[in-house]
């Protein structure tokens, strides 16, 4: 089994070859653009195991955009009490959609 773990945006991934994944949002990229995460954790090739102290050096995992989404809706409700006020808003985190067609 090959897979690879991955740090970007502060956050870690389990990434595995033929799969998509949302990523915190990339603004610069387009859509059909390669990305690549510079930040590997961790490699396994089938029997070896590549472990980065923290990270492994000149390795890269390259990454095909294909889509950006929002996240689920939450609600914020603010109020103060006694004064007969409160505000209710909506937030829908971007994220951007990432395919993964091979681990180097």
């Amino acid at each position: 089994m090959k897979y690879a773990i991955a740090q970007t945006s502060g956050k870690q991934f389990l990434i595995k070859p033929g799969e998509w994944y949302d990523v915190d949002f990339i603004g610069a990229g387009k859509l059909g653009d390669f990305i690549s995460f510079n930040k590997i954790l961790f490699f396994r090739n089938e029997n070896k195991i590549q472990l980065g102290t923290p990270f492994l050096l000149n390795s890269q995992i390259p990454a095909k955009i294909i889509q950006q989404v929002k996240g689920k809706k939450i609600t914020v409700l603010k109020t103060k009490p006694k004064k007969n006020y409160t505000r209710t808003r909506g937030h829908r985190q971007l994220y951007t959609r990432v395919q993964i067609d091979s681990l180097n």
